[in-house]
């Protein structure tokens, strides 16, 4: 009689899973990725880095930026904070929220592309948006066309590099911002055991 080999045994997970992930929010404007970066910090015990507060820390409100300087001078600082941003990451785990529009930056889109990152994006849908997209502080939306106009024509031109750069992605239309950060957790977590698991089975195969 052939004895059914016993199924290998799956490894256990940290103790606080996805603690040791470097997690990047990306997401169009008024996605909330601020709020949910805050939380998921805070859940998961890590080091947030917002990248557009970085920006109002030490260059003034973008607004203001955009108006006195241009989007062009914008971009360059923008640039530069998040490559700082994601180098700091790879030290060590810790969240990188960014700017809607970090992600037009070629150089920004390589980095992201690091196996070690996670990249998660927080889509959105317009009726949650049409409640959010009239704060001053929101440049781009200004324009010709109302802001939800001016916030959909954003999101058609950015949409290809979302989805090249992103992990996965995670709807947080309808939802309190506990709630979405919940689903990363879940997500992060079912990551972290199937790439445990692959490292275990690896060892024992050796």
């Amino acid at each position: 009689m052939t004895e059914t080999p016993l199924p290998k045994p799956v490894p256990p997970l940290e103790p606080v899973p996805a603690a040791h992930s470097r997690i990047v929010l990306t997401g169009p404007p008024a996605a909330g990725k601020s709020t949910i970066g805050r939380l998921l910090a805070d859940r998961l015990d890590l080091p947030l880095i917002d990248t557009d507060a970085n920006i109002v820390d030490q260059f003034g409100v973008i607004g203001e930026i955009f108006v006195e300087r241009g989007e062009d001078y914008f971009r360059r600082i923008e640039r530069e904070v998040v490559r700082k941003a994601l180098r700091r990451l790879l030290d060590r785990p810790g969240i990188v929220s960014l700017g809607g529009g970090a992600i037009l930056n070629s150089g920004t889109r390589a980095q992201l592309l690091h196996p070690a990152i996670k990249v998660v994006h927080i889509d959105i849908d317009v009726e949650t948006v049409s409640t959010r997209v009239n704060s001053p502080h929101r440049p781009l939306l200004r324009g010709a066309g109302t802001p939800v106009d001016n916030w959909l024509a954003l999101v058609k031109e950015r949409e290809p590099l979302y989805s090249q750069v992103a992990t996965f992605r995670v709807q947080a239309s309808n939802s309190p911002p506990s709630t979405i950060v919940n689903r990363v957790v879940d997500v992060l977590t079912g990551l972290q055991r199937a790439e445990e698991y692959a490292k275990y089975t690896g060892r024992e195969g050796d």
